[in-house]
């Protein structure tokens, strides 16, 4: 992981108040160094004051702010920084955004587009800047980019964001990871909702690290700067600043990781085919810093921002980006439309067939079918809806509890569902003697076989019960199961139509118990109160055969979705979960990858399912992964890794 610290600082400066301007932006550089910072972003026009009006004409102006930029270059080591100021060139005057690195001014990237509506009366003094490169006090200024030692790096200036052909687009084509908008944007209510909007967009379009910084308080006499700020990565937003604050700056900073750049570059085709037309990037100049040494940020930080669940998101920090509430609702009712329109649109069935086992996933299936047989026929037959769904539960009594069978018994029954019980103790045992005679003894017959069989009678009862009754079969796998191949080929995995194998067990658990609250289903507690289990074995459970939910999910999304090594997955491990002993936690990461990677002829042939999650392990739908290969190298890495536990 290339780990780097990003600022983004909200300032208040005065008009024409360089020495004072200054010395606030160099506390803030200071107290960004001090927090492990690599880039902080400052403001548009911190050094002068954005309202400068025509004032800008006189030229003791730009030549303090380059005086007060020089030595506030001096700050600049250990840590690199943009500053805004005016730049005066051939007799024009330009919007310039500096990049200060290792005590000096290394380049100038200058403002392209000027806004002269509304309040704003740019185009009045400021020259905009085509594109290309010139030089400017002896120093590189245009479209310019930054190669540091961590990554590439560039800037634009608060309008070039609003512009529907952002300067950035070529800049990040010639190889920028961070874009950084410099900005003085005035305060009304709720633009900071409409600026997260665009940051987070940009940051998506361009596939890149997005910073931004807006200037704090009043400049001049009129306008007033609501400061905040965001850090937005192609996946979310990581971190934004506090907004109308009190204090004279604020810095708000997060960790981010450019191979997460790299790998949403590689694997978009519309953005390699854009970085190849070679004339896109010509005008850029490319600007090499990398002989300077760097120290990533710590794993630790980095770990400190995911969410609690990394595939529900959640408020970092302040400011909500979606409600969790909203997004399980949501979710929720993808899932409900789209198991709706599958029975609808085949036109083969006539009801909803659930094998409940008074665990979490048959459980949240049945919910979803009750709710899609109640929008049939656009909902006009949602009082039918008792008709259109059956369930069973399927008990082989050597195994199967009291407690699975009275929690699958009321949820059906709150529901309105007919429920019976068939037992499969007889089938089971006639499965198990065959199975001796066919291993010529019963010592040869594998514990896992011993339990699969039970699996497998089940799933061809089921598929009979479906037979005769024309009925769609519910799968009732999740996302976390066809993972690590924790289903059984031929038993539980076969069926007509699987509508959570997008979900993952941790989301299965959250999104159950949010709807059975949201609409009271008392029921519910009863399956949620027994540990996950497929009640094949003994006292056995879930989490024992594998590992906790909890840590399999997170391996999952970042293994899989994050496309970490198997030593960074661990190494975030560590720091999510301190509950747990660090090489327990090695074990784990280990035995996932085994189990991932082994498992791919399982994927391969599960049933139709809905795809409702970025991350999809379907090969139908876009994940393509080899069936036969080799992890070995991986996991030695992974037994050689090294912790970092700062």
């Amino acid at each position: 992981m290339r780990l780097v610290r990003v600022g983004v600082a909200g300032v208040s400066v005065k008009v024409g108040d360089f020495e004072g301007n200054g010395a606030r932006l160099r506390a803030v550089i200071e107290e960004a160094g001090g927090a492990g910072c690599h880039l902080l972003v400052t403001p548009e026009l911190g050094l002068s004051g954005y309202s400068l009006e025509d004032r800008v004409w006189w030229p003791d102006v730009a030549r303090r702010s380059w005086d007060a930029l020089q030595r506030l270059a001096e700050s600049c080591r250990g840590i690199s920084a943009f500053v805004g100021l005016p730049v005066h060139h051939d007799a024009m005057m330009y919007n310039a955004a500096a990049f200060l690195h290792e005590g000096a001014v290394q380049g100038l990237v200058l403002k392209r587009y000027l806004p002269t509506y509304s309040i704003f009366y740019e185009g009045r003094n400021w020259t905009a800047w085509d594109e290309g490169v010139t030089e400017i006090n002896g120093t590189p200024a245009g479209d310019l980019v930054f190669r540091l030692p961590y990554g590439v790096i560039s800037a634009e200036i608060c309008e070039d964001l609003w512009a529907n052909r952002a300067p950035a687009m070529n800049r990040v084509l010639a190889g920028a990871e961070v874009i950084c908008n410099l900005s003085a944007s005035p305060f009304v209510p709720r633009k900071n909702v409409q600026r997260r909007r665009l940051v987070l967009s940009s940051a998506e379009s361009l596939a890149c690290v997005y910073a931004y910084a807006n200037l704090l308080g009043l400049d001049n006499s009129r306008l007033v700067f609501d400061g905040g700020g965001f850090i937005a990565t192609p996946n979310g937003i990581v971190v934004e600043g506090a907004i109308l604050s009190k204090a004279y700056w604020a810095l708000a900073t997060g960790v981010v990781d450019l191979d997460e750049v790299a790998r949403a570059r590689a694997e978009n085709s519309t953005w390699r085919q854009a970085a190849a037309r070679k004339d896109a990037a010509r005008e850029v100049l490319r600007i090499d810093l990398r002989g300077s040494a760097w120290k990533p940020a710590p794993v630790s930080a980095f770990a400190a921002q995911l969410p609690e669940s990394l595939f529900v998101p959640e408020p970092p920090g302040k400011g909500p980006v979606v409600e969790a509430e909203e997004y399980l609702d949501e979710l929720f009712d993808a899932l409900v439309l789209g198991l709706r329109d599958y029975f609808e649109k085949v036109g083969a069935f006539d009801r909803y067939l659930v094998a409940l086992s008074g665990g979490r996933d048959s459980a949240l299936c049945l919910l979803l079918a009750v709710h899609a047989a109640k929008a049939l026929n656009g909902g006009e037959d949602g009082d039918r809806a008792g008709d259109r769904v059956a369930s069973v539960y399927l008990p082989n009594d050597v195994y199967s509890s009291t407690a699975t069978q009275e929690a699958a018994r009321a949820l059906a029954e709150e529901l309105g569902v007919p429920f019976q019980v068939v037992s499969i103790a007889e089938e089971s045992e006639v499965a198990l003697r065959k199975a001796v005679e066919l291993m010529g003894g019963e010592e040869r017959v594998a514990p896992m076989a011993r339990q699969n069989l039970q699996a497998r009678v089940r799933g061809n009862m089921m598929l009979n019960w479906a037979n005769s009754s024309t009925g769609l079969l519910l799968v009732t796998s999740n996302l976390s199961e066809a993972a690590v191949g924790y289903t059984t080929t031929g038993g539980d995995n076969q069926g007509g139509y699987s509508p959570i194998a997008n979900v993952p067990k941790t989301l299965v658990e959250r999104l159950l118990a949010h709807v059975a609250r949201r609409d009271g289903l008392k029921s519910a507690e009863k399956v949620l109160a027994i540990p996950p289990s497929a009640e094949l074995a003994p006292d056995q459970q879930d989490e024992a055969d594998l590992m906790p939910y909890v840590v399999l999910d997170d391996l999952l999304f970042l293994f899989a979705r994050r496309r970490m090594s198997l030593p960074d997955c661990w190494r975030v491990l560590v720091h999510r979960h301190r509950a747990f002993d660090p090489e327990q936690l090695r074990t784990w990461t280990a035995d996932f990858g085994r189990l991932f990677a082994f498992n791919q002829w399982k994927r391969e042939q599960l049933p139709v399912a809905l795809k409702v999650l970025d991350l999809d392990l379907d090969p139908k739908t876009g994940f393509r992964f080899p069936v036969t290969q080799s992890i070995r190298d991986d996991l030695d890495e992974l037994a050689a890794a090294e912790l970092d536990l700062t």
